[in-house]
């Protein structure tokens, strides 16, 4: 099969990440891959080391349609955010071009770009979680309808089991984390969006408890860095600048104890998680109900890390962990566990590869029933864990998650009023 990856660009995200990496393993499945995208990044250079012919192309439907015309693949795998964006130029392309089908990951488990159903034969969920809340967004049953031209393929990841322990101890040693120090590491991209400040927050809590706790910021906002590099307490924090060498990320990642990742907007995936946990590190991350929640998925509470969601539950789970050396190597073994069942390639491939031959040939999801019934399981596990473990989570996060599911019905039946007359 001939198969065309569009993406938007070529950048570092996690989007790009899992393109490679499905683009790689179906060329080795061997079919003829290659990959388009409207921007140059840094990821151009993981396709090109796979022998994935990539090219840069302008956005104009023109010269997409040109460049699809030339090739004639058999189907498209499109990665899309779920909401309007420049990628829609696809759609504009292939109204040129005779009939070729699209496969879409859709990153976020949003319904939001109705003018892409017209180009899109079958999506795909990131997370078996993201698609229950594609169905919930958009007030659709979790029925055998919701997957007939649906399914889920998680981001795929492969197993690594981290940098050495003298790598490691070298890591440490060079940023002045003492022996017997617990060392805490957030890691993210310094986005308004992700960012919240519970992890510093948290985390002071628990230093009043523990004195012997550090913090690894890689690389918070620009004013977060510069109010802690004027804190008093700014010899517990370890503030590093982001970067794109995946070396020393990886260093970053194995010299932690315990990864705090917390955020304002959830994971629809999330490799900031999924990749700690490859190498053996328990997780601390907080319920987002209100937006994307894989994170719960990944991180199952009490067996890979915590979930917690307000400052004192999270100074808590910090002290927890921070006080139990066995207890953070069992959690590890169990994220590590977990995660490669959760993200294993070979079956994110085999779904993939289902849903590019569905879509060609015309056929519905043949993963259906199997679909509907993990999907079934998943929302069971959501509603059962993303409002807390106490009273004061179940407060804090309730009423916002029901202020936006009022929104997004008030939305919903503003835009069917609107459009019926």
């Amino acid at each position: 099969m001939k198969v065309a990856v569009f993406l938007n660009g070529l950048g570092v995200g996690g989007t790009e990440k899992a393109a490679c990496r499905w683009a790689r393993g179906l060329a080795a499945r061997g079919h003829e891959v290659k990959a388009l995208a409207l921007h140059d990044g840094p990821q151009r250079a993981e396709f090109e080391a796979a022998e994935i012919e990539t090219r840069v192309v302008a956005g104009s439907p023109e010269v997409l349609a040109e460049q699809l015309r030339a090739w004639r693949p058999d189907a498209i795998h499109a990665h899309a955010p779920g909401h309007p964006h420049e990628g829609d130029v696809l759609g504009r392309a292939l109204n040129i071009l005779p009939k070729i089908p699209v496969v879409q990951t859709n990153v976020f488990g949003q319904f939001e770009n109705p003018r892409e159903d017209r180009w899109t034969d079958f999506r795909l969920f990131v997370s078996w979680t993201s698609g229950v809340q594609a169905a919930r967004r958009s007030f659709q049953k979790l029925d055998e309808a919701f997957f007939r031209r649906a399914s889920v393929a998680v981001n795929p990841l492969d197993a690594d089991d981290g940098p050495s322990l003298e790598e490691i101890a070298r890591f440490r040693e060079a940023y002045g984390v003492q022996p017997g120090e617990i060392l805490f590491g957030r890691l993210s991209r310094p986005e308004p969006n992700k960012w919240t400040d519970l992890p510093i927050e948290s985390f002071r809590r628990a230093l009043q408890t523990n004195p012997r706790l550090k913090l690894l910021l890689r690389e918070p906002p620009g004013t977060v860095a510069e109010e802690l590099a004027r804190s008093p307490d700014r010899d517990r924090f370890l503030i590093l600048k982001a970067t794109s060498d995946r070396e020393e990320l990886r260093r970053t990642i194995g010299s932690l104890d315990v990864v705090l990742h917390t955020s304002s907007m959830g994971e629809s995936f999330g490799y900031g998680i999924a990749e700690p946990m490859n190498f053996g590190k328990p997780v601390i991350t907080n319920s987002t109900p209100w937006a994307d929640q894989a994170q719960i998925e990944l991180v199952r509470h009490g067996e890979c890390g915590f979930v917690a969601s307000t400052p004192p539950a999270i100074a808590q789970a910090m002290l927890v962990l921070a006080s139990d050396a066995e207890l953070r190597r069992r959690f590890g073994r169990a994220a590590q566990a977990h995660i490669r069942a959760v993200a294993t390639p070979e079956e994110s491939l085999d779904r993939l590869e289902g849903a590019l031959t569905a879509a060609v040939a015309g056929r519905e999801n043949p993963r259906l029933a199997e679909d509907l019934a993990k999907a079934k399981e998943t929302a069971a596990y959501l509603d059962a864990q993303q409002f807390g473990h106490s009273w004061r989570e179940q407060l804090a996060l309730r009423p916002f998650y029901y202020r936006v599911r009022f929104h997004q019905w008030r939305k919903k039946h503003l835009f069917a009023s609107r459009a019926g007359k």
